[in-house]
């Protein structure tokens, strides 16, 4: 009897299964074995949606509402300058737990919730890879791997930030513009491209940056590169984005009358007893731009900064492949526009991301791995090329790649991570920690093997 093989169409989808089952698992072993509240930023976030439950939209500088046990106490809230949309996610379930004395089972179904969000930033990065590298699905998979193991995006799943929302938003917007570029301004199209700017813009102010980039993108390609100027699609775009900024611009207009600039940041943090800025310096851009410590911190999140040429490996080496892959691919036969307003589109945005980041540190920020996960989708595609430059040894890579990331996150979680605090430390559950990486690993294994198949298959 003839052997049935599975369909690409099945590998993909059981890649996708598989990576979001990683994920979740991922994230899990890191919320499980984190004491709740061990890092300041995550108690400001979940103040900040307990204040929302009762009505109360924080500014910075505001008293601390949420009652609290474990952990770090802060001397005021400083996360106030950040959109309502991520507290309004999370302030119907952080709220009534709270109320009712249940103050661990309220944080740790915030974190319950941000692992959701990370999932669902695994599915969007495959979607968004397959707009791109349509003809490839095993960079797809590839990169949804890549993206469900990566020390720097799990490990904020596994605590209550905002950061992986933003990263939600921003790689849909980026997966909508490529898909507006392939089947013109479509109406479907052109309602998703502003619903994930207006939530992109709801959740972090960085999502200006998202959206000027894409609807620039779209705007010059509907211009200039066909038989006709599409002047209608420009207009319909161009509503789109102004409806996204309406109906977030009441909170940046907020922000500006309480401190004189659209981000809401308070310049007079800097060196404030307790405050995020406390102990930090402003330094010339050119100074933080040639620093080799501050790309450490950008590049290198703390998982691997344990182990510097680990982590160089198998976060630089994969990366530098894959850009060189990608650079191949830009032969003068197969600069078609949509291929070239692509990746223009994808420079662009590292090169604003970076370049604000790094202004952001020469201006007394930190240099954090966390402020250049919005480009995720951009280091998880280039990964995935390098990783799957050669079909047939696609999936060995792949292997070998993962099974170094997953070690290392493995390693992480063994013993519970220490917590930071004033107060008494939170309970971990370290035994369903080990649970969920054992599913992880399973669930990652399943991605490889979907990886050497589709790839193997796509050789023949």
């Amino acid at each position: 009897m003839p052997t049935v093989r599975p369909t690409a169409r099945q590998l993909w989808t059981a890649g996708l299964i598989a990576n979001l089952v990683a994920c979740a698992g991922v994230c899990a072993g890191y919320a499980l074995s984190s004491p709740l509240y061990g890092s300041k930023d995550e108690v400001a976030h979940v103040d900040h949606a307990y204040q929302l439950w009762h009505g109360t939209l924080i500014s910075i500088g505001d008293p601390m509402r949420m009652p609290q046990i474990w952990g770090y106490t802060l001397p005021f809230d400083w996360t106030g300058q950040h959109p309502p949309l991520f507290y309004l996610l999370l302030a119907p379930v952080v709220g009534p737990l709270t109320d009712a004395g249940h103050l661990l089972a309220a944080g740790m179904a915030a974190r319950g919730l941000a692992v959701v969000i990370t999932c669902l930033v695994v599915a969007a990065v495959m979607w968004t890879t397959r707009q791109i590298v349509p003809s490839r699905p095993e960079v797809s998979i590839a990169a949804g791997l890549v993206t469900a193991l990566s020390p720097a995006l799990t490990r904020l799943g596994g605590v209550v930030f905002n950061d992986n929302l933003f990263v939600l938003w921003a790689t849909l917007l980026v997966g909508q513009t490529v898909w507006l570029l392939r089947h013109g301004p479509r109406t479907r199209g052109l309602v998703l491209f502003g619903l994930y700017a207006a939530a992109a813009l709801g959740t972090r102010l960085p999502g200006v940056v998202f959206i000027g980039l894409c609807a620039t993108t779209l705007g010059l390609v509907w211009l200039f590169t066909g038989p006709r100027r599409d002047w209608a699609g420009v207009v319909r775009l161009g509503v789109a984005v102004l409806l996204a900024v309406v109906v977030n611009a009441w909170f940046y207009v907020r922000n500006f009358r309480a401190t004189g600039n659209w981000s809401g940041m308070q310049t007079d943090l800097v060196g404030k007893p307790g405050g995020p800025l406390h102990e930090r310096q402003v330094r010339p851009v050119l100074d933080v731009a040639t620093d080799p410590d501050i790309w450490r911190q950008f590049l290198i999140p703390p998982a691997l900064q344990e182990h510097v040429t680990i982590g160089a490996v198998l976060t630089l080496a994969p990366l530098v492949l894959g850009l060189v892959v990608g650079l191949r691919a830009f032969s003068r036969s197969r600069r078609e526009p949509v291929r070239v307003a692509t990746a223009l589109l994808l420079i662009a945005l590292t090169a604003v991301i970076v370049g604000i980041q790094l202004s952001y540190a020469a201006g007394g920020g930190g240099a954090y791995w966390r402020y250049l996960l919005p480009l995720t989708v951009v280091t998880s595609l280039l990964t995935a090329l390098g990783l799957t430059a050669t079909p047939r040894l696609a999936g060995p890579l792949v292997g070998v790649w993962a099974a170094g990331t997953f070690a290392v996150f493995a390693a992480h979680i063994a013993p519970p991570n220490p917590s930071g605090g004033d107060l008494a430390t939170a309970p971990v559950f370290q035994s369903a920690a080990w649970a969920a990486t054992g599913v992880a690993g399973v669930a990652g294994a399943v991605a490889v093997v979907s990886v050497l198949l589709v790839a193997v298959a796509r050789s023949r």
